[in-house]
């Protein structure tokens, strides 16, 4: 027989209510109280009733994998949904994405309401308020391209991909190199700036200047043309693919003999001629996809103690640019 509500309730000592409102990821209980509820309920095997719930909101998410966007997202995050969408749609699960914007609270409890098998979080972290109403509802979840040793994680060496960035240029005599990223703090850029900067030092080199904008070409390659023209630089290194291409735009335009190196491998950069740093996007994506589905599937709780962590490699291409 299943394992109820009242059944949690009377194991743990607290009223219906209480219990109700922790299982719902619900404020105005105590921390202490909210974790001995959820104890109760993983030692009881209690999962959430989703018959009753498709009849209550006319849904029925148990086949269903959610991903979660960071509100400004680039070309990179559609290529790891490609990736997710063949893996579950050759294992018979369903999609449903959400980009994360101001009203992020609610979006989480709508996830909750909704109650789907699994989420699959793209390049950014959660709130411990956000988790809270996961883990209530016992929705596992995946970080992709993103880092937490606490949680489950498939993401990429990002500081060796700055390292390889680095002697590149190194590589192909540059001396005087600038970094060009974006204007929004990201572990990603992080790890690959100081990865970068490591790279440089390595090779006996430093760099002469940082510059963060927008994820935009046409901001690019205003801000390439503005540093070819004024600045004595020999290879610049850019955050994503997206912003080298109005790197590579900009050198064209002035013909000078330049080094540029980008980050992704976009599919577009192979037709671009774009030397850059590749990591699979299709290929996270798809591993993503397969674990999730192990977990949702999994009867046991070992990723809860022993989180998921896998670090994927990123390789140089080079084609000349």
């Amino acid at each position: 027989m299943a394992v109820t509500i009242k059944d949690v309730a009377e194991a743990s000592g607290f009223g219906i209510g209480t219990v109700s409102r922790v299982i719902n990821g619900k404020e105005y209980v105590k921390e202490e109280t909210r974790e001995k509820i959820l104890l109760t309920a993983k030692r009881l095997g209690y999962r959430p009733n989703k018959i009753a719930k498709m009849l209550a909101s006319g849904y029925f998410s148990d086949s269903t994998i959610g991903i979660i966007l960071p509100e400004i997202a680039h070309r990179f995050f559609f290529e790891i949904i490609s990736g997710i969408y063949s893996e579950l749609n050759e294992q018979g699960y369903n999609l449903l994405i959400f980009n994360i914007g101001k009203n992020r609270e609610q979006v989480f409890e709508h996830i909750a309401r909704e109650n789907f098998s699994g989420l699959l979080v793209l390049g950014y972290p959660m709130a411990e308020r956000e988790k809270k109403i996961l883990r209530a509802r016992f929705t596992r979840f995946i970080y992709l391209d993103y880092m937490d040793r606490e949680e489950n994680s498939i993401f990429f060496d990002n500081q060796k991909g700055g390292r390889l960035a680095a002697s590149y240029l190194a590589e192909k005599d540059c001396r005087n190199i600038c970094f060009i990223g974006r204007n929004i703090d990201s572990q990603q850029q992080a790890e690959r700036f100081e990865g970068f900067c490591r790279g440089l030092n390595e090779k006996g080199l430093k760099l002469k200047d940082r510059i963060d904008i927008e994820i935009d070409e046409e901001e690019s390659y205003r801000v390439t043309e503005e540093i070819i023209k004024k600045r004595d630089v020999h290879g610049i290194f850019y955050f994503c693919d997206e912003l080298a291409y109005g790197g590579l735009r900009a050198k064209e335009k002035l013909g000078k003999d330049i080094r540029i190196i980008g980050y992704d491998d976009l599919i577009i950069s192979s037709f671009m001629g774009l030397s850059t740093i590749r990591q699979d996007a299709r290929s996270i994506g798809i591993r993503g996809a397969k674990k999730i589905v192990e977990l949702v599937q999994s009867k046991g709780s070992s990723e809860e103690e022993h989180p998921l962590f896998e670090c994927m490699e990123p390789v140089l291409v080079d084609r000349g640019s």
